[in-house]
């Protein structure tokens, strides 16, 4: 209450008014304050109000629209998920429907008519399938990966590529929350293949300019450069490595310092092996080692003693890289030949002796247009490539003879190659153990998978019981001619194609004039899946590569059933129908990792807004007003403010006399 302070005795009229006013109008400035507050229901209105509350409010407001924000995202995340779900439903509906066709075309009551009806029919599926890959949600591919502005699926040559790359998409949904809410066209449909994958180590050579970050180390775990210790001659040294950066950068830093109590002594690069290193002690006994746990000089593979006699570390394992030097590759024959690639039914042949880096090889592949790609495996040890088009089969080969795919490792038909590995990975059909009938004892005869009649009309009854490789493949079929008393190599021999892919069987028999022929025995499918079933009057009767590569997808399970409706083929609409089971099934899987996706942002979603109203509650009792106390403040306010007055009334209106008195 606004009043004179009881220990002014005797004061000036002005500072007593100057002290009612002063008073009157703190209390006046209070009530406005509280007016405002009372009109906003807001307790802070501006900053000075409450300096900690504001600041504190402030970090909650971007807490809030952080998490408005996410609601938003997830709420986006749900409904790309549940399109996704729907499509996915699509695909497996459609799927089925083409499984049941392919079902209902092999066997007694289809035509080549009814069949070639039932092409067009699963054509029109795979148009709708193709629709369904490239299928968007508010601009966004759903199936592209992470490349949701790129049209997934394209049509390429005799089939499908792929676009995308990455696994889908991502959003801010929070902490631990890294979820693609895309999907990779190749976990819905299938996309790529990489089985033509480099069958050795290439083991490539160094160079002074390879670096230490390219090298898997002899303890294979890379190289940490760092400080090593020598002993030469019982002088000791230090060699600080920490700055090098290169192999050549290690050579001459352990010269120099060698150098200096030896001037003979030589660090290089092993010439024999070209990955190790060599310090050719000159006289000299010297040893390198670590001080403490195995580092720097365990990495490099020369913590030991090298003389004269032993001047070798260990393998360092340089690893391929786009910068790689094909001439540096271990086991190639120089000059590089050429290597043939095919694909969709398109055959490149890519002449390598002017490329020189393994980024030469990938751009001369890519240019070429046939939907074939050459990448380093993970292992940085080999080269491989990979089929991006489904519906079309993709083989290496060799071109004239020459040898450069097979030293490259990237031969898609070789000795090495796996049985398993045919017809799409179905494999050859190989009779063994079978039995007689009537005496149910064993039967080799039985086992005889087909009959290789040659030009003299001798007969060649072979058995590939326990072929795991051509390789294998080849040896029991030579085997079998020199059991029947052909000349091998000089009249018949079987080995890989020159040119291309697949097995050659060459005949010279009866002077080369006849009929070279394969038949099928005991019902055995061995020499279809070879490749190699039919007849020549050449000299060589060429195979088939079945050996190809092809992609996995639903794209190239439908574009094989159509074609093999359309070629009235049977067994060919059952292996199709087999591709289409593998496609059912990746689609419910697929399917079950949008749902699992699905079920982690739903739960989330909960979460958030949990914590969302908690942060919401405590802004509130930062800075919502209290309406009953500040309503009570306000009453308050008024009375003191109205005794103010009427004290500084009646405090106006006193003369001296009254102060006298």
């Amino acid at each position: 209450m606004t009043s004179i302070p009881s220990n002014l005795a005797r004061v000036p009229n002005g500072l007593a008014a100057n002290l009612m006013r002063g008073a009157i109008g703190r209390s006046g400035s209070e009530l406005l304050r509280l007016q405002i507050q009372l009109s906003t229901m807001s307790r802070i209105n501006r900053p000075s109000d409450d300096p900690l509350g504001t600041g504190t409010v402030s970090v909650l407001d971007d807490v809030i629209e952080r998490r408005d924000q996410r609601l938003r995202n997830f709420s986006h995340a749900e409904a790309v998920m549940g399109t996704i779900d729907g499509a996915l439903g699509e695909l497996s509906g459609l799927l089925l429907e083409a499984k049941g066709i392919a079902s209902s075309q092999i066997g007694v009551g289809s035509d080549a008519g009814t069949r070639a009806n039932q092409a067009e029919v699963i054509d029109a599926m795979l148009s709708a399938a193709i629709g369904l890959a490239n299928r968007k949600y508010q601009n966004i591919h759903l199936f592209a990966g992470g490349a949701t502005a790129v049209t997934p699926m394209a049509g390429h040559a005799l089939g499908m590529r792929y676009l995308g790359s990455g696994d889908g998409m991502y959003t801010d949904l929070g902490p631990g929350m890294r979820i693609p809410i895309t999907l990779s066209g190749e976990a819905a449909f299938g996309a790529l293949s990489a089985r033509v994958e480099g069958d050795r180590d290439l083991d490539p050579r160094m160079s002074s300019s390879t670096r230490l970050l390219d090298l898997r180390g002899a303890l294979g775990r890379g190289v940490s450069p760092g400080t090593v210790a020598v002993d030469i001659d019982g002088v000791d040294l230090e060699v600080d490595l920490t700055g090098a950066a290169t192999i050549g950068d290690v050579a001459g830093a352990l010269q120099a310092a060698l150098a200096s109590v030896n001037a003979g002594v030589t660090v290089g690069i092993d010439p024999a092996s070209g990955h190790r290193l060599r310090i050719d002690a000159a006289g000299s006994t010297i040893r390198i080692f670590d001080q403490g746990n195995p580092g720097t000089a365990a990495d490099l593979g020369i913590d030991r003693v090298f003389t004269d006699a032993d001047p070798l570390g260990a393998d360092v394992n340089p690893v391929i890289t786009p910068l790689t030097r094909l001439d540096s590759f271990s086991g190639m024959t120089l000059p590089l030949g050429s290597i043939r690639l095919e694909n969709g039914g398109r055959a490149r042949d890519v002449d390598l002796s002017a490329v020189e880096t393994v980024q030469e090889l990938m751009t001369i592949v890519a240019g070429l247009d046939l939907g074939v790609r050459v990448e380093i495996a993970e292992a940085g040890d080999r080269l491989r490539f990979v089929n991006e088009v489904s519906g079309a089969w993709m083989s290496i080969g060799e071109v004239g003879g020459g040898t450069t795919a097979t030293e490259l490792g990237v031969r898609s038909f070789s000795a090495l190659t796996a049985l398993a590995d045919f017809n799409d990975g179905r494999g050859v059909q190989i009779l063994s153990g079978s039995v007689d009938p009537v005496t149910g004892l064993p039967d080799p005869a039985r086992d005889i998978d087909f009959t290789v009649t040659l030009k003299d009309g001798s007969a060649v009854d072979v058995d590939l019981a326990g072929a795991r490789t051509v390789g294998d493949v080849l040896d029991r079929i030579n085997a079998a001619a020199a059991a029947a008393g052909v000349a091998v190599p000089a009249d018949f021999e079987a080995r890989l194609a020159a040119d291309g892919n697949g097995i050659a069987l060459l005949d010279g028999t009866n002077g080369g004039t006849g009929t070279t022929r394969v038949d099928a025995v005991n019902g055995s499918f061995a020499a279809h899946d070879l490749g190699i079933l039919g007849s020549t009057a050449g000299a060589i009767l060429a195979g088939e590569d079945r050996a190809q590569v092809a992609v996995p997808s639903v794209f190239t399970g439908l574009i094989r059933l159509r074609d093999a409706l359309r070629g009235n083929d049977e067994r060919g609409i059952t292996l199709a129908g087999e591709d289409l089971e593998q496609s059912i099934s990746r689609a419910a899987e697929a399917r079950a990792l949008v749902g699992v996706r699905s079920r982690r942002v739903t739960d989330a979603v909960e979460r958030e807004q949990d914590m969302r109203i908690q942060d919401m509650e405590l802004r509130s009792r930062i800075r919502d007003l209290d309406f009953t106390e500040a309503a009570m403040r306000f009453s308050l306010l008024e009375t003191q403010l109205q005794a103010g007055l009427t004290a500084a009334s009646r405090a106006s209106s006193l003369s001296l006399l009254d102060f006298l008195r």
